[in-house]
């Protein structure tokens, strides 16, 4: 009798119990133990952000022996080169137009950025009122998109 336990299977003609087939289930098991832990492994590489079909990043994957979490797999990247700081690398700035700049300036010299609270609103409907009567009263709340029933 050979001492080769690959088969997964058990006898069939064999008790259950028996020295081979608890052999076969303690391989099938250590088969499925080394598998788990691989897939288990893949899983926080690729939480962190890690490209598991990048040639560069397997040295890092299989080299790294730290806690199988996204934040130290990462940490630990970053402190060995294999990946950019985010802070670091600041995304790319579009070429500036300057012609278009300068007239958005112009266009905004001078102008006051309009304070939108409520406070503000209700301080313009009354001096609108104040000032200006009933019309105008009605022409700043259109302004603010309030709907108003007399529509003429």
């Amino acid at each position: 009798m050979s001492d080769n336990y690959t088969d997964d299977d058990f006898d069939s003609n064999e008790d259950e119990n028996s020295i081979p087939n608890l052999r076969r289930a303690a391989n099938k098991s250590k088969k499925l133990e080394a598998e788990l832990n691989s897939l288990k492994r893949e899983l926080a590489f690729a939480r962190a952000g890690i490209t598991l079909d990048d040639p560069r990043m397997s040295y890092f994957i299989k080299g790294y022996e730290g806690e199988l979490e996204a934040d130290a797999i990462k940490a630990a990247a970053i402190e060995a080169g294999f990946l950019a700081n985010q802070q670091e690398a600041a995304p790319e700035q579009p070429p500036v137009n300057a012609e278009g700049q300068q007239r958005v300036m112009a266009a905004s010299a001078g102008a006051m950025p309009e304070d939108v609270t409520e406070e503000a609103a209700l301080s313009r409907m009354e001096t609108a009122m104040e000032e200006g009567g009933v019309e105008a009263f009605l022409d700043v709340v259109r302004q603010y998109g309030i709907p108003i029933g007399i529509e003429q």
